[in-house]
């Protein structure tokens, strides 16, 4: 789920560049309500949302982040109230696009993904009327993670292969290969899996940050083991592990020994799984990562019984 989350982010950020930032006091409340909401502060984000919307009850930016607040909420069926009193006030093409994406999401979160897809959809036709690539690309994707968590991974498949032909540059690039991978590894086909895998680790590697290129290294490990591929699972991991001790980056190493060993396991060198289940938890306990010491150690028991 941790792709589907970080898509999820993505677009949402996606969104809030986009909306034009003027200098008076309700933009500056709108500005200040959606980050709040980014960092989950709904308190300020109420307050900031009363404000305004009692000056100006149709404010259309306050109303996103008043849906929004209320989808974060779990009050599902008021924040589509909301978002589809936004489309109403919506005039321009790109407001459109933006309100049917948020009403889309509302109803992914509820689990109605034919709801969800006809919304993309709709945010989509508003898209292409406008010819604007970007967002006929970013409905591309929300489609596909709404039939991916309908069980619908052949249809999955399909739109991101539609998004991925629209990427514009090497992280579009690199989360297309990275969406084709994980719906590749759910599907079973695992050289196909690995073969985008190894395509988002490159694109990661040229133009992503540390912590991207980092976890698409790990997901190429983990579709290795999981195509029972343990020789080339164990070189891609020990050449990131050691890539991650170069470059300081201690949680990383430590997972990366993990993975290493869960693929040690799976290939029947217990001893040397054991022999790195020790060193990944050291590693996590030195630098406080409490949950990761606690998934090594649980592997410990699992390795023990």
């Amino acid at each position: 789920m941790k792709l589907q989350n970080t898509l999820i982010i993505t677009f949402i950020s996606l969104i809030l560049i986009s909306f034009n930032i003027y200098s008076d006091e309700l933009s500056d409340k709108n500005t200040a309500c959606n980050a709040a909401l980014n960092k989950s502060d709904f308190g300020s984000a109420a307050k900031l949302v009363g404000e305004v919307l009692k000056r100006d009850a149709n404010n259309r930016d306050t109303l996103i982040c008043k849906g929004r607040l209320l989808g974060a909420q779990g009050s599902f069926d008021a924040a589509l109230i909301t978002l589809k009193q936004v489309e109403a006030l919506s005039k321009e093409s790109f407001e459109h696009i933006i309100g049917n994406m948020l009403i889309g999401n509302v109803y992914k979160a509820q689990q109605k993904y034919a709801d969800a897809i006809t919304s993309y959809e709709t945010s989509m036709m508003a898209a292409k009327a406008s010819k604007n690539e970007k967002y006929i690309r970013a409905n591309h994707n929300l489609i596909g993670d709404a039939q991916s968590r309908a069980q619908d991974q052949n249809a999955a498949l399909a739109s991101y292969q539609a998004g991925a032909k629209l990427a514009m540059n090497d992280n579009e690039r690199a989360e297309s290969f990275e969406l084709l991978a994980s719906t590749y590894k759910t599907l079973a086909q695992y050289d196909s899996a690995i073969e985008y895998q190894v395509k988002a680790v490159q694109m990661q590697k040229l133009s992503g940050t540390l912590d991207q290129y980092a976890d698409a290294n790990l997901l190429l490990g983990q579709m290795q083991i999981a195509a029972k591929d343990y020789a080339n699972a164990d070189k891609t991991l020990t050449k990131f592990a050691q890539f991650a001790k170069d470059n300081g980056g201690a949680y990383y190493e430590a997972k990366a020994n993990l993975y290493l060993a869960q693929s040690k396991v799976a290939s029947g060198d217990t001893a040397s799984a054991r022999t790195l289940l020790v060193d990944a938890r050291n590693t996590a306990k030195n630098i406080n990562a409490i949950d990761l010491a606690s998934e090594i150690e649980l592997a410990e028991k699992k390795l023990a019984n």
